[in-house]
């Protein structure tokens, strides 16, 4: 049976909704409505709620006569397991009275989960508290590593947890996350066919790569370090650490397109460039060049961060050059 990856599937997903942000911010920070059917109804159909079911997701749930909730998700039993109210993009979430009183009608109601969002930022509530409006967990699409937000989103909504599908987060081990998204589908035995011989793999071919866009680094063991980089070109380099992507990514980025605004901006959140003329005054580099002139490469960042400006480098890679995906082999 075939078998794809909801991590996967998830962040190609908070791509286009990034996009779509980015695109249509003047719009989206104008309508509600805009904001949900652009960035948040795609999220909530990648994570297996179907939005046009509404024994699924109830749209406008009246709480106690009080509070119109935007989206009432129900489980497999028709019970609400959690209540998300939408906001214009770019509204303010922590607004303290809007908070206790949507929490208060919430968990008055006996639901224990309330997700409040712009469609960027997310905030999850669960460990009620009269008087306490600190979310539990949050974060935002534009700046925090999209691989975590991807995580985030499985854990507190994915349907399986509801009993709808069969595919929860929770039983995506490593292996399977490394499996699922190296390949678009996993065959079963059966449905491999016999052969008394097949031809024998080259070195490269039996080598299991993983895109570096699927990595799961929560799953992967502690300690554990990239032995080999696929570039997108199809050559393969030999690297020991995280910061090893990076560097590879960013040269050849630099050497493929010569239309490269310097300094270009850091990607994880830091207050530097990721690519600048001059040597940064905090933080690790690494000196390269660029059109004939020296120029330095940030690298003073966490795994997490080393890929997430890799990807972020990446899109300045000529289409020419993209042949195949960044993966990496342990």
């Amino acid at each position: 049976m075939p078998f794809s990856s909801p991590l996967a599937t998830l962040y190609q997903v908070l791509q286009v909704v990034r996009l779509s942000a980015q695109t249509h911010a003047d719009l989206l920070r104008k309508s509600e409505a805009a904001t949900r059917a652009a960035l948040i109804d795609p999220i909530l159909r990648s994570l297996g709620w179907d939005t046009a079911n509404v024994g699924m997701v109830e749209p406008e749930k009246t709480i106690n006569t009080a509070w119109r909730a935007d989206y009432a998700l129900h489980n497999a039993e028709n019970s609400i397991d959690l209540l998300i109210e939408a906001k214009c993009l770019g509204s303010n979430l922590e607004k303290y009275s809007t908070v206790q009183q949507l929490l208060s009608y919430a968990f008055g109601f006996g639901v224990l989960k309330v997700v409040v969002t712009d469609g960027i930022n997310w905030h999850f509530y669960s460990d009620f508290k009269p008087g306490n409006s600190v979310a539990n967990a949050q974060f935002n699409l534009l700046h925090d590593n999209e691989i975590t937000c991807a995580l985030q989103l499985i854990q507190w909504l994915d349907a399986a947890h509801s009993g709808h599908g069969s595919h929860s987060s929770a039983a995506i081990d490593a292996a399977t996350v490394i499996k699922a998204t190296n390949h678009s589908t996993i065959q079963s035995p059966k449905s491999q066919p016999t052969t008394k011989s097949q031809p024998k793999k080259s070195k490269a071919e039996a080598i299991e790569f993983i895109e570096v866009s699927q990595l799961n680094l929560a799953a992967l063991p502690t300690g554990q370090k990239p032995k080999q980089l696929r570039l997108p070109n199809g050559s393969i380099k030999t690297i020991s650490t995280w910061k090893d992507i990076l560097l590879e990514v960013c040269q050849m980025v630099l050497k493929t397109n010569s239309n490269i605004s310097i300094p270009f901006p850091d990607k994880a959140g830091k207050s530097r460039f990721m690519f600048s003329s001059s040597k940064p005054e905090k933080g690790s580099s690494s000196i390269s060049s660029y059109k004939g002139k020296a120029i330095f490469i940030g690298t003073h960042y966490s795994a997490a961060d080393c890929i997430a400006n890799a990807l972020y480098a990446l899109q300045q890679l000529p289409s020419n050059q993209k042949t195949t995906t960044l993966a990496v082999s342990f």
